[in-house]
């Protein structure tokens, strides 16, 4: 241990520098990990849609032909029926992620949160309802296959559970779960003030997705969902006739409801006109024939999939080079410092140390420098990925992984550095 602190204490400038050069090695190996879990989960993610037709089913229901199919419970019913052969059918996903906007009662956010913002739209008044004041925010409707197909992560707390997309005529509360820009100011377990198209309902918070969570949509290939309310896309076990009220005006949240789902993505390595058999059968077994198949195109996917790979293969290259950058700094600062302590290593020599004591001595201090290089990142890292232990375990690994590589390295190229110190000389002056 005399040997070791006599070492660490020379040539104080080459050890800050390369506890510097250990710090930022590391820092940066886990900005690389961080990117290389999220490209691995969107690769996994763009994967599971590679190769399949993407499908939208679109209604024919407008105007007063909407009116019309409406105007009898029959129509609330018929749709309702049609929504739960197409989200049982094997032969297809249904894929359910619309977009509609809902109010929050007494929002304290900022406005990126409403969902014209990147419009660049000036946003809707306030709904002032019993009592409290609405914002409009950005939510989307999703159904299990978006959680499967995405890799969504919840980051605090639990998905929806099957029980929970069936709606409930016993309770106006629904579970919710929210982006990950939302978990300052609320948490889990909390109730928020909701309207769903205009019905007024308690959102219960189960959950907080990690950060910057995407999804594909209908209209764009990726939505990050930070600033997002998820609801669950709700089908009707029983029919909607059962418990439709009687007022025009409150039936629109279920007409609106059965929309969402009626109106899905379908995905399937179905040809165009496999899909349209299936979905045939669907609509006279159901009675419901008021909507069109549109498109069939998987080269988005496609394209984003090669696109996923490509980063994928970059951050694989930036993690090549960033060691193989930390790797020369350090060899070659230890090498200096090698030349630079031959002198104690001689007063060592004299006094009783051997090669192999000092040898294990300068090992020691590159693992010391190292940790310390390791567990600085971990500060801001916690702070910034508010306790992600996953991405931590992963960093830990691959650090680990890192500095026993370069612990071989640098063990040979101490060897071959003393081979060519001729102690003896150094003796002698």
């Amino acid at each position: 241990m005399t040997v070791f602190w006599i070492l660490f204490k020379q040539n104080r400038f080459l050890n800050v520098l390369i506890l510097l050069i250990a710090i930022l090695f590391f820092f940066l190996v886990l900005i690389l990990v961080v990117n290389l879990n999220q490209a691995t989960i969107e690769t996994r993610t763009v994967s599971n849609f590679e190769g399949k037709n993407v499908y939208q089913l679109s209604d024919d229901l407008v105007n007063d032909k909407e009116i019309n199919f409406f105007s009898s419970v029959d129509g609330y019913d018929t749709l309702s029926k049609f929504n739960n052969k197409l989200t049982t059918s094997s032969r297809f996903i249904t894929y359910t992620d619309n977009w509609q906007p809902i109010e929050l009662a007494d929002f304290k956010g900022d406005r990126s949160f409403d969902p014209y913002y990147q419009d660049g739209d000036e946003p809707n008044p306030p709904i002032k309802q019993n009592g409290h004041v609405y914002t409009r925010v950005l939510s989307l409707q999703i159904n299990d296959s978006v959680f499967d197909l995405n890799a969504l992560q919840v980051l605090k707390g639990r998905k929806f559970t099957k029980k929970e997309y069936i709606y409930n005529n016993d309770t106006k509360t629904i579970p919710v779960i929210l982006g990950h820009d939302y978990s300052r100011m609320y948490k889990l377990g909390d109730d928020l003030n909701i309207l769903i198209y205009g019905e007024e309902f308690k959102g219960h918070i189960i959950g907080f997705f990690g950060s910057s969570q995407k999804i594909m949509t209908a209209n764009e290939p990726e939505v990050i969902l930070d600033k997002y309310i998820i609801l669950p896309a709700l089908t009707f076990k029983t029919k909607v006739s059962n418990y439709l009220p009687k007022d025009p005006d409150a039936q629109m949240f279920f007409s609106a409801t059965l929309y969402a789902t009626a109106n899905s993505l379908v995905i399937t390595k179905s040809s165009p006109l496999e899909i349209r058999k299936d979905m045939e059968y669907i609509a006279k077994s159901s009675g419901f024939e008021d909507f069109q198949i549109i498109g069939a195109s998987g080269i988005a996917i496609d394209t984003l999939f090669s696109m996923t790979k490509a980063n994928l293969t970059l951050i694989y290259l930036a993690i090549a080079i960033t060691f193989f950058i930390a790797l020369c700094a350090y060899t070659y600062i230890l090498y200096l410092k090698v030349k630079r302590n031959i002198d104690t290593y001689s007063v060592l020599l004299i006094s009783g140390a051997n090669m192999d004591y000092i040898r294990k001595s300068i090992i020691a201090e590159f693992l010391l420098i190292s940790t310390i290089g390791i567990i600085v990142p971990v500060i801001p890292f916690a702070l910034l990925l508010s306790g992600s232990f996953s991405f931590l375990i992963n960093y830990l690994f691959v650090s680990v992984i890192f500095l026993i590589i370069m612990l071989i390295i640098i063990r040979i190229a101490v060897k071959k550095v003393y081979a060519k110190v001729d102690i003896v000389q150094q003796l002698k002056r």
